[in-house]
């Protein structure tokens, strides 16, 4: 007898006879496949199948036993294999990146990104995965004149779960790889529970799925996103002590609020060795205390699961390397030469790991630490364990968490899913650069654009799973950027409310650079990102301010020519009639719509309120219209009252109606005057005219 769930106008369908499921929205008949397990020879596992309703939403839970009277190999899990589709090749898909840097968008199914460099390949992608087709990790969706089925699994500790979806004809796969594990006769393994969305919008349904891993996995959340400097897309390797402190000092002159200072790489002799330290660094603790005593947090950059093959770990410990079958480490990509992946699983690398951020953390005194290519200990090879890939990575990441205690962690070229509960936050893109992208490079590889098309389309992760790090700004004028690049950046860091590090040279910051900077600053809690499932770069981001219904809205131009761009600030807000003010333009108030032609891969920020008879905030110099910082805006008797929960005074613009005056703040025109709200309660009072 089939067995059913319902959830919204999610149904799936399952028949224990001959496994076979489908998934169904209304009368359509979206996915149409079979439940399967196997070993890694081949020889098919029994499966059952647990369906229930959730939030709208269908779970499939799938139980793989070896009923063979021998030890088996763990090989795929699939909820869902090789199933007819309702989609065709010119639909789009939702593709999640294996790791931080891996490409994440929407894009038609027959219109891939460019495949990776060969060197790239371990980095990059899950090289345990097809060549062939499309690969999507943890979550996926497909959409198109049928509809939408979203689906994500909820589990992550125990597989690197994906889906292999086939684009000529479209079928897909949703599986959980055993990695080889043993399965003894008896024995049993769950795969992690797929959720199926097909009631939700794609952005609504990550949403949802994300909420579930958050609750499942207990996701730490910092209540504030962190603001620092890092040495990184200045110093790079070539970075001094020196050097960091000569940047704290031009810090501390220009007076700008940041929480933490990040030493990054450089410091250290080698990866792998990194309590040896390199020319130019001789006493971390001692940098560390000059760093605290400027009022900062200190933060280092490591790479505890990247080992250099000419370091001394690996001369000394070749033992201690994920290996193929013929004993040789495995290829984990190039950085400086061959570079392998240690295998945490091992009893003499996980001591290893608890000794070294030992140091780190009570020797040196770092509170912030930056952990990098943490990939590197999920890659397919032997270890001394016998556990999947996503448990070795796990049991790395969680010897390295029981060691620093509560000190900030942030992931990055990170399998992200699996690192949630685990990391404080998480880098959600490729890195940025000095230039917008670089021609022949992959989607994959450090860009301004390739940094942006990730932190838009991951925005759902953000307070889900962890805080967003959308990785560091460069606002000088000494790169390639042009002045709408790097207001565009700063205007999409400061409406989705991640980590905001700045990453030049302070000394090279202009004044101009310093005040796009500071209008970022502080971080606001979250905002929206509108298109998440229908297009590669979504063009609107959007943050509210719930303290009295104001709005911050970017529309983006991220085309490579000069576009004109058009935001009418009553699609946000729930009111007849609005003002509004252009944030990079004059500061006259707009009574509707604002439209601009915006330069190749600019922005037009609008901020917006909804229009009254008494005096509102409608901008303010945060870019995000302190979303965050504001939280009560009244008139009261005749004053306009308003508290701000930011730690620095900050200034507001207020559209002042016609019948009113005040004496308070700067006229800007006859109907805005700019006024400064300092933190707590300030009121500005206003006459009749």
């Amino acid at each position: 007898m089939t067995e059913r769930a319902s959830a919204g106008d999610t149904t799936v369908a399952f028949d224990p006879q001959s496994g076979d499921i489908d998934v169904v929205a209304g009368d359509t008949t979206l996915l149409s496949g079979r439940v399967s397990a196997t070993s890694t020879d081949g020889t098919p596992l029994s499966t059952s199948v647990s369906l229930s309703a959730a939030h709208g939403a269908v779970d499939i839970t799938v139980t793989a036993t070896n009923d063979t009277d021998e030890q088996r190999a763990l090989g795929d899990i699939c909820v869902i294999s090789d199933a007819e589709t309702a989609f065709s090749s010119d639909d789009r898909i939702f593709e999640h990146g294996y790791q931080s840097w891996t490409p994440t968008a929407t894009t038609p199914l027959d219109d891939p990104f460019p495949p990776e460099s060969v060197e790239s390949v371990p980095q990059m992608t899950d090289v345990a995965a097809p060549d062939e087709g499309r690969t999507s990790h943890a979550v996926t969706a497909l959409s198109g004149d049928a509809g939408s089925v979203t689906l994500g699994f909820l589990d992550h500790e125990a597989y690197l779960s994906r889906f292999d979806v086939a684009t000529a004809p479209v079928r897909l796969t949703a599986l959980c790889p055993g990695d080889g594990v043993s399965v003894s006769p008896g024995e049993c393994r769950t795969a992690a529970t797929l959720r199926v969305d097909a009631t939700r919008t794609v952005d609504a349904a990550l949403a949802s799925i994300a909420d579930a891993v958050a609750d499942r996995m207990d996701a730490r959340v910092p209540a504030a996103a962190p603001t620092g400097w890092c040495s990184w897309y200045h110093y790079f390797t070539e970075v001094t002590a020196d050097d960091v402190r000569d940047n704290v000092g031009a810090l501390d002159d220009w007076g700008v609020p940041l929480d933490v200072i990040q030493i990054d790489d450089g410091y250290e002799q080698a990866f792998g060795d990194w309590r040896t330290l390199a020319d130019g660094f001789d006493d971390m603790r001692a940098l560390r205390d000059d760093i605290v005593d400027a009022g900062h947090t200190a933060g280092i950059w490591l790479a505890p699961f990247y080992v250099q093959a000419d370091s001394q770990l690996a001369a000394d410990h070749p033992e201690w390397l994920i290996t193929d079958g013929a004993g040789a480490p495995v290829d984990a990509g190039a950085r400086h030469g061959p570079m392998y992946g240690l295998d945490v699983t091992h009893p003499g690398a996980t001591e290893w790991l608890r000794e070294t951020f030992r140091t780190v953390v009570e020797e040196w005194g770092i509170e912030y630490l930056k952990l990098d290519f943490l990939y590197a200990a999920a890659l397919p090879g032997e270890r001394h364990g016998d556990v999947t890939r996503a448990q070795a990575y796990r049991h790395g990441l969680a010897t390295i968490r029981e060691a620093v205690g509560d000190a900030f962690v942030l992931g990055c070229g990170a399998p992200g899913f699996p690192s949630v509960g685990l990391v404080d936050a998480m880098r959600v893109g490729p890195d940025t650069a000095p230039y917008w992208r670089r021609e022949g490079d992959a989607a994959s590889e450090p860009a301004h654009e390739n940094a942006i098309r990730n932190v838009l389309n991951r925005q759902f992760c953000h307070r889900r799973l962890w805080l967003n790090d959308p990785d560091c700004q460069l606002v000088r004028t000494t790169t390639d950027l042009t002045d709408p690049e790097r207001r565009s950046f700063a205007a999409l860091v400061a409406l989705t409310g991640g980590t905001n590090v700045l990453s030049d040279a302070v000394d090279e910051i202009d004044a101009a650079g310093r005040d796009l900077f500071e209008r970022t600053l502080p971080p606001v809690d979250t905002g929206s990102v509108v298109g998440v499932g229908d297009t590669e770069l979504p063009a609107r981001v959007v943050c509210r301010r719930s303290a009295d219904d104001a709005v911050a809205v970017a529309a983006f131009n991220w085309d490579d020519e000069a576009a004109t761009v058009r935001v009418d600030p009553a699609e946000y807000l729930d009111a007849d009639a609005v003002v509004a003010v252009d944030a990079f333009g004059d500061d006259g108030l707009h009574d509707g719509p604002i439209e601009r032609e915006v330069p190749p891969h600019g922005v037009l920020l609008v901020h917006a309120a909804p229009a009254s008879d008494e005096p509102r905030v409608v901008a303010a110099h945060h870019l995000a219209n302190a979303a965050t910082q504001l939280t009560h805006v009244e008139c009261v008797g005749g004053s306009l009252v308003m508290t701000s929960a930011a730690e620095q005074p900050m200034n507001v613009t207020l559209a002042v109606p016609p019948s009113v005056t005040t004496s308070v703040g700067e006229q800007l025109t006859d109907r805005t005057v700019r006024v400064t709200v300092h933190p707590g309660e300030t009121t500005i009072p206003f006459t009749e005219r």
